[in-house]
């Protein structure tokens, strides 16, 4: 059974949680280095699959499918874009690298503004 906008709002109370694990970790990390190594272990997989993703040109749609595999979570929100093409792919083929910081970052966000 689908229910459309599940999805969307699912991806959105991921990204809230990713974000309260982050605030998590700031209160029980003695630094900001040990978080942002976390968030850097966490995706490491993610990063080097959008490098192969941006430096690969013969196997692009390998490593492309491999990426949403690894994105799942914040993918209904790259659904959200418009189906416009960029030199002969889809957006979303470019959005998909920019996930994985964008998931690092919503981690260690709450690191760089410590509540006391």
């Amino acid at each position: 059974m689908y229910f459309p906008g599940l999805d969307i709002v699912l991806a959105i109370l991921y990204l809230y949680l990713l974000w309260k694990e982050g605030q998590y970790a700031q209160q029980i990390l003695p630094n900001k280095s040990q978080q942002a190594l976390i968030a850097l272990l966490w995706q490491l997989p993610g990063f080097i699959l959008a490098g192969l993703v941006l430096l690969s040109l013969d196997s692009f749609a390998y490593y492309i499918s491999i990426l949403v595999l690894w994105d799942t979570p914040a993918v209904p929100l790259v659904s959200l874009l418009p189906g416009w093409n960029m030199m002969g792919r889809p957006l979303y083929y470019y959005s998909l690298p920019l996930l994985v910081p964008l998931l690092a970052f919503l981690y260690f966000l709450p690191a760089l503004n410590p509540q006391k």
